[in-house]
């Protein structure tokens, strides 16, 4: 569709060709999960919010322990690994379409650099390497993803959107744990590196709450040495209020976009009502970027024409994923044929755009896919996309 053609042609024009992205990788154990197949278990304690996720068709991560992470494990095995977390799903994106990515890990696994790309970069002895030449015989976090199908019934009832259910065992990214290799090294990249996505805080433990002083010094260090750098924070579900407002006071005033889905923005904001929560959020953060499954949006006091045509590529690549399991290269978006527009984005667009903002705004119709192959990593490939070309 010409609409959505623009950001294919922005992002020719203006990508950018390296990224810098932290903190949180994990690999995903997923399972798609069949008809029925779930309900003789005798969940844990941890998991007692599945059954809500497969009745409401809203996503839930949970923090689980080991023990659970087994019980899954054993009981229930998984269909593939895939690397996981923010920072993996945005560094095979980005690789995908040829970007370069300057990635944070927590733990230097062999088996994350077997799931990332040959463009993904990561610290080694003497500089950044290749994630594929890592080595190292260890075990990195791990979430079990469990993806339902629309319609498929479980527990009784049939599932109303196509949804997961994420149970997460991830000790560095509860404690929030930075790798010194990195942040030495990075110093050297910064300068010729022009936009950056960080994200991973939701699941650090209310004890290490403090420790987001130290994102706060590294970006601040970044902005010193590249005052052009670009950087969007990607929000998620947090489990701890404390975190969530050490993230809001140290990182919103210093970086340059912050984008959530709608949950996301609720538990921001405090708001249920979705105008009042924007114009909260637009007020504290330089470009407030919401993405749901209908549409998405900027506040901004950017250039319309531009911000529309992030949206509409991070939209593309959102839809080709959803679409086909996967990450485009830029041939194969080039080559995409995108569904029609949301009939519900189309219908929320006219609503919006009925209010009057501070800043400026832009939104665009999500590309509805009937039967997405994949629901995992859409709302971190969206916001890939949109930072590399905003």
């Amino acid at each position: 569709m010409p609409y959505y053609r623009c950001g294919i042609k922005q992002a020719k024009a203006y990508m950018a060709r390296r990224v810098v992205l932290g903190f949180n990788v994990n690999v995903d154990a997923v399972k798609l999960a069949k008809p029925g197949e779930l309900d003789a278990l005798e969940l844990p304690d941890e998991l007692s919010s599945l059954r809500e996720c497969a009745a409401t068709g809203e996503q839930r991560e949970v923090v689980v322990g080991r023990s659970t992470l087994d019980f899954l494990l054993e009981n229930l095995g998984y269909d593939y690994l895939a690397i996981g977390g923010q920072g993996g799903q945005a560094a095979l994106a980005a690789s995908r379409l040829g970007v370069e990515s300057y990635l944070h890990l927590a733990k230097r696994c062999r088996l994350i650099g077997e799931l990332l790309d040959e463009r993904v970069f990561v610290p080694g002895e003497d500089g950044f390497v290749p994630a594929k030449e890592l080595t190292e015989e260890c075990t990195p976090a791990m979430h079990y993803v469990i993806e339902f199908k629309k319609g498929d019934v479980h527990f009784g009832s049939a599932v109303p959107e196509a949804t997961r259910f994420i149970a997460s065992y991830d000790p560095p990214v509860a404690e929030l744990s930075i790798d010194d290799a990195f942040v030495e090294l990075i110093r050297e990249e910064i300068r010729g590196i022009p936009k950056g996505v960080i994200s991973g805080f939701h699941l650090t433990s209310p004890e290490n709450a403090g420790r987001i002083r130290e994102v706060e010094k590294i970006i601040e260090e970044w902005k010193e040495l590249n005052p052009e750098l670009f950087l969007h924070l990607e929000m998620a579900q947090y489990h701890s209020e404390r975190v969530l407002l050490e993230v809001r006071r140290r990182l919103f005033p210093i970086v340059d976009s912050v984008g959530f889905d709608e949950a996301e923005l609720c538990q921001l904001t405090g708001e249920d009502e979705l105008i009042p929560a924007l114009e909260e959020v637009s007020s504290y953060a330089e470009r407030a970027v919401l993405h749901t499954s209908h549409y998405s949006l900027c506040l901004s006091d950017d250039y319309p024409k531009q911000v529309k045509a992030a949206l509409q590529f991070g939209s593309l690549l959102a839809a080709f994923r959803a679409k086909h399991g996967r990450v485009p290269s830029m041939a194969e978006l080039e080559r995409f044929s995108p569904p029609k527009p949301c009939r519900a984005g189309i219908v929320a667009r006219r609503e919006l755009l009925k209010h009057s903002f501070e800043k400026g705004l832009v939104v665009v119709p999500a590309l509805y896919v009937e039967k997405p192959k994949a629901t995992v990593g859409l709302g971190d490939t969206f916001a890939l996309g949109f930072t590399l070309i905003v």
